[in-house]
């Protein structure tokens, strides 16, 4: 085995090594752009495909490739300047839609794409600056179309950490994640909730222009309502088989999403990742993975960022871009790139690579035209359940200054901020926001009202969140009534102590821990915790309802602040529930207790009460159900939820389109070379031997990675 031990770059040499093996397959060198009327080095383009560059592009080099297109495509580029860095550098956005077209901006659906806001994860504006040019020249009757009802809206939001390391910069450096006053500015963005005081909130000039230029002025101002959008990091974490190698990973934004919202953001990902699949004949990379049944490699994942790659962070790109009051109030996510980026960063081994950057270039044609494609089909949601339901109003709200966590951003006051959420903050606004999609009626009741189960008797279920009203016992002893005549007792979070108030359990038995974030294992056998995902555990995101992640990067740095119940699974299982979720060793957080004729089912971390007591200068959310969440309870109701009608995808952004399609090819350059896969395989498969050996956090499938 020793004398077989490669490199951890071993998947990339040997992906080389199969592209020198075929002499064919290697394409005659360009310069980066050809920005002039002679475009024959770059294919007839003039950003060129990876296959055919020699490097990333240099921040002027994009400057001038957007400016041509802009020259040349007036109707449908424009390129401004929006801002300036904290060194000095001009900050620019592109915008591309049909600007001939007579209707008004505000009538037509955004789209929001950022590249790189860390100078050393290149890929993202790579992809982006090519699908510009893509949209700007095609002449597909479906994009063109599109154009007229959407607007794409491009930025890189880190030229100081991207220009330094351009080989036309002199002294020509390294490229680095931070900007030129040393600040990650993926922690800066303005959310509602917890907001990091040590990360330099809404500080830098880039951060105070994106969100002038985008939130406040073309969302706010100008009306237009920004339906999706990806902020896009890298690299994706290196895998050891029979794990693949993934092509990406998204991590869900997190904020206060309804259902629909909810469902439309896994929505976008899962055809995302459909689509990848279904154009991986267009990557030789996802070709290999194809032939090899995804053991090699395979298109990617998509889950909440802690259930992926075990953190959080505040202040996300992302999670701004996602934010109804702050934000755009898009349905967003972060892309996280396969090795991209150059060497120094976790993951990152040789620079440029014509091969990995093919794939990721791809990846972000198919990103941009699935969420064209989605954004052109309205949906409606609906949440199916037995019958009308009920839940009992939580005596907590959070009032403005309530708590003892600051209100404002640290430093000077800021131009222009963007408005805060309003006061006040209560957990019943999640049925009050579910209400509209339910086919049944939710009904809202006050426990001291309630003193007969005759008063509960029309319901199918009824629900306890949080608050347990454990001072009202008439209340919980016609709850206790109710299930015994058949009814379905929903109990969450503090709730929990209601199992000893209805006389079911010791009040010992219940208990609280503090965790980084709502979580449940879940037995995937069981009823309660079908349609669950891989990894799929965590039910409720700190963040927005001010709960604190008091490191700026990896979990293993931060103390834990979010309330997590359960019920010790001994004194559960005795009395009869049957467990189907755990929140820790022996404590049981997702499960269901017989009574009489009906039940009482419990799940122990969904919604908690809003804290005040960390910093939030923009408000606190109501709650922060992740879909993970959602799924769980709709199990709890016997229920199910979808989006209707079903997305029809037309043709996601190909360099290859199938015989017999109606889809036009996006270049005229393949983005890949075409490896004879016999010749390219055994090199592939000898590189994985050197595979770096996954890391495990507590039992679970997360993989490890440098911050996002």
């Amino acid at each position: 085995m020793a004398g077989r031990r490669l490199l951890a770059s071993g998947l990339l040499v040997g992906l080389s090594a199969a592209i020198v093996l075929s002499p064919d397959a290697r394409p005659a060198f360009a310069f980066p752009t050809c920005p002039g009327s002679d475009r024959t080095l770059c294919g007839g383009r003039v950003i060129p495909e990876a296959m055919q560059s020699l490097g990333f592009l240099t921040y002027n080099e994009w400057i001038g490739a957007m400016s041509t297109l802009q020259a040349e495509h007036p109707d449908r580029v424009k390129f401004d300047k929006i801002g300036e860095t904290a060194g000095g550098r001009p900050l620019y956005e592109v915008i591309v839609t049909d600007f001939s077209d007579s209707s008004p901006l505000s009538a037509r659906t955004g789209l929001y794409f950022n590249g790189d806001i860390h100078g050393d994860e290149r890929d993202g504006t790579e992809g982006f600056a090519r699908v510009i040019e893509d949209l700007a020249e095609t002449n597909d009757s479906v994009l063109r179309g599109d154009l007229k009802h959407e607007v794409l809206v491009f930025t890189d939001a880190n030229p100081d950490g991207w220009q330094v390391g351009d080989y036309d910069t002199i002294p020509p450096g390294v490229y680095t994640r931070q900007n030129s006053a040393g600040h990650d500015l993926n922690r800066e963005w303005p959310v509602v909730g917890f907001q990091n005081p040590t990360t330099f909130p809404l500080t830098d000039p880039e951060v105070q222009s994106l969100v002038q230029a985008h939130g406040n002025l073309l969302h706010r101002t100008l009306g237009i309502n920004f339906a999706y959008g990806y902020d896009v990091h890298g690299s994706a974490t290196i895998e050891t088989p029979p794990s693949a190698q993934l092509m990406l990973d998204v991590l869900l934004s997190a904020g206060q999403f309804d259902l629909k919202r909810s469902l439309l953001q896994t929505q976008l990902f899962s055809q995302y990742m459909s689509n990848l699949s279904a154009t991986a004949n267009d990557n030789i990379l996802a070709e290999i993975g194809g032939l090899t049944g995804q053991q090699i490699y395979k298109v990617g994942d998509w889950d909440t960022s802690w259930d992926i790659y075990g953190y959080l962070v505040s202040g996300g790109y992302a999670d701004w871009q996602a934010n109804q009051w702050t934000g755009l109030g898009a349905v967003t996510g972060t892309i996280e790139l396969w090795i991209n980026g150059e060497p120094g960063q976790e993951n990152t081994f040789t620079g440029f690579n014509q091969t990995v950057e093919a794939s990721n270039v791809h990846s972000m044609r198919v990103a941009v035209r699935t969420a064209m494609d989605i954004a052109m089909q309205p949906q409606h949601a609906t949440l199916a359940f037995p019958g009308p339901i009920a839940y009992v109003s939580n005596g907590f709200t959070l009032q403005q200054n309530q708590g003892s966590g600051a209100t404002t951003l640290p430093g000077s006051p800021r131009a222009n901020p963007p408005p805060a959420k309003p006061y006040p903050a209560s957990t019943d606004q999640f049925f009050k926001d579910l209400a509209p999609y339910a086919d049944h009626t939710i009904t809202q009741l006050q426990a001291g009202s309630v003193t007969s189960p005759s008063q509960l008797s029309g319901f199918s279920d009824v629900v306890v969140a949080e608050d347990p009203h454990l001072s009202d016992p008439a209340f919980l002893a016609a709850l206790a009534d109710y299930a015994r005549a058949g009814g379905t007792v929903i109990l969450t979070d503090g709730g929990l102590q209601d199992l000893a108030g209805m006389g079911l359990l010791a009040s010992s038995a219940v208990g609280r821990d503090l965790v980084y974030a709502g979580y449940v294992d879940a037995n995937r056998s069981d009823p309660l915790a079908k349609g669950l995902r891989p990894l799929s555990r965590q039910t409720y995101e700190p963040i927005p309802v001010d709960y604190p992640i008091d490191n700026t990067f990896s979990s293993s740095m931060s103390t834990l602040h979010s309330p997590a119940w359960w019920v010790d699974q001994t004194a559960w299982q005795a009395a009869g529930g049957r467990t189907a979720g755990t929140t820790g060793s022996g404590k049981v957080s997702l499960g269901e207790l017989p009574l009489g004729q009906g039940r009482v089912r419990i799940l122990g971390s969904l919604l908690p009460d809003p804290s005040g007591d960390a910093a939030h200068p923009f408000g606190v959310s109501d709650y922060a159900v992740t879909y993970v969440g959602y799924q769980l309870f709709e199990n709890l109701l016997s229920g199910s939820a979808q989006l209707s009608p079903a997305i029809v995808e037309t043709c996601p952004l190909t360099t290859n389109p199938p015989p017999g399609s109606s889809c036009t090819p996006a270049s005229v350059v393949p983005e890949a070379p075409s490896v004879p896969l016999l010749v390219a395989l055994p090199a592939v498969l000898a590189g994985a031997e050197g595979w770096l050996v996954r890391r495990q956090r507590s039992g679970s499938a997360r993989r490890s990675r440098a911050p996002h």
